[in-house]
């Protein structure tokens, strides 16, 4: 058994350096932490790494001396040279489902442990059916899922549950995310690739991921939770009307599988749910024809040019990017479990970010993410969390990542 963090040369290893995602993590990376943290950059061409260390050199001039390390998504040997080398490996290189199977092979391998952005949940469940259980025994965490989809709402939903626990003495019956006004949007690269890898899945898998807790563990407990709700509702305490949020299906098997993992501690029955915020009821039928145009064009693949020029594109320039700015804002209600006869209480929580959703916000929590791993080894340790497995967010850095999240800029707050 290869112990976590034995070779521990660089603390960080950023795997896709050259990507978007991966060259914004590196600039992250070379603002905020360079000569704080011992890290590399990793990826199949040195060639382009090289141009990209030059790059972020101009702007950082310490990012000169930056290591580089090379590896091929198909070749397991090499991937292991570059886990081996490292206490946390980032995977920021998709499609998942074609590239990131040897990635997560040699992290458990190599007692490396893993964070990604990905959103492809038929993948994630095979990782977790073949990884989960050598992972755990071996000690090393293996966590996808650590972009905006799904650290807002797995991390979100913990803090809720968290504040019901600590300040009311309650537990959580239910937890509603709305999604709410943001500036910056995913490219149409982003969205296509995420539509062309789930419906290149096996149609066996597509209707298993369709389930609601087809993270959970196989002999876990099925909540109350159905299929995702396509219609359009109006919110109470929030006085919103809201609509189906696309990455929905995404993030709520997510928070489901940390309550799981979690031994069911958020609530006894306990439900989650996820939309998107709209101005008004017009607003929001407009925006549920919208979502219902979009996603019956993703399926029909000659129709994917047509939804390119639709859908926004943000290039590949990380400056460009991180000059545009952005921000969001999402509130979360909850429900507190009581005594049957009595009320719930609601608390609200609001969360924001100072950085759009789907590149800038996205390369930051999963930096946070692995930095968490990689240096708050003693807090992890006497926190309640799971010490190995395919994990969470939550599951695997509980309120330790929200504290961190917190120093990087992401609020929560509690009205």
């Amino acid at each position: 058994m290869a112990p976590v963090g034995s070779h521990d040369t660089y603390q960080v290893v950023v795997w896709g350096a050259t990507g978007l995602v991966g060259r914004l993590v590196s600039r992250h990376i070379a603002q905020h932490y360079q000569g704080q943290i011992r890290w590399a950059m990793a990826g199949r061409s040195r060639e382009k790494l090289e141009k990209e260390k030059a790059s972020l050199a101009k702007r950082f001039p310490a990012a000169k001396d930056t290591a580089i390390l090379i590896g091929n998504a198909d070749d397991l040997d090499s991937l292991q040279k570059i886990a081996s080398q490292a206490k946390v490996l980032i995977s920021t290189s998709g499609p998942f489902a074609k590239l990131g199977n040897k990635v997560v092979e040699a992290c458990v391998l190599s007692g490396t442990h893993y964070c990604d952005c990905t959103g492809e949940i038929p993948w994630v469940m095979r990782m977790a059916a073949a990884h989960h259980t050598e992972a755990a025994r071996r000690g090393v965490k293996i966590v996808p899922c650590c972009g905006f989809d799904s650290i807002p709402s797995d991390i979100g939903t913990l803090y809720m549950v968290d504040y019901m626990q600590e300040k009311l003495n309650r537990r959580c019956k239910k937890v509603t995310h709305l999604f709410g006004d943001s500036k910056g949007a995913a490219s149409s690269a982003t969205i296509l690739s995420l539509f062309g890898a789930y419906f290149q899945e096996d149609s066996k898998e597509r209707r298993q991921s369709s389930d609601p807790y087809c993270l959970d563990p196989p002999d876990s407990r099925r909540g109350p939770d159905k299929a995702e709700d396509l219609r359009m509702h109006y919110n109470a305490p929030t006085k919103k009307w809201t609509m189906p949020f696309l990455m929905a299906p995404i993030n709520t098997r997510v928070v489901r599988r940390s309550n799981a993992l979690l031994h069911h501690s958020y609530g006894t029955d306990f439900s989650y749910e996820e939309c998107m915020e709209t101005s008004n009821a017009l607003a929001a039928a407009i925006g549920l024809a919208f979502l219902t145009a979009i996603c019956a064009v993703c399926m029909c693949w000659p129709l994917h040019p047509l939804l390119a020029r639709v859908l926004p594109c943000l290039g590949a320039d990380p400056e460009k990017i991180i000059r545009e700015g952005g921000y969001w804002g999402n509130t979360l209600v909850g429900e507190t479990e009581e005594q049957p006869g009595e009320k719930s209480r609601t608390v609200i929580l609001e969360m924001k970010g100072p950085s759009d959703p789907g590149y800038g916000q996205t390369s930051r929590m999963v930096l946070e993410a692995a930095l968490c791993l990689a240096l708050q080894e003693d807090e992890l340790e006497r926190s309640p969390v799971k010490r190995g497995g395919v994990l969470t967010p939550a599951s695997a850095m509980g309120m330790v990542l929200t504290r961190r999240l917190q120093k990087a800029d992401v609020s929560f707050s509690v009205q």
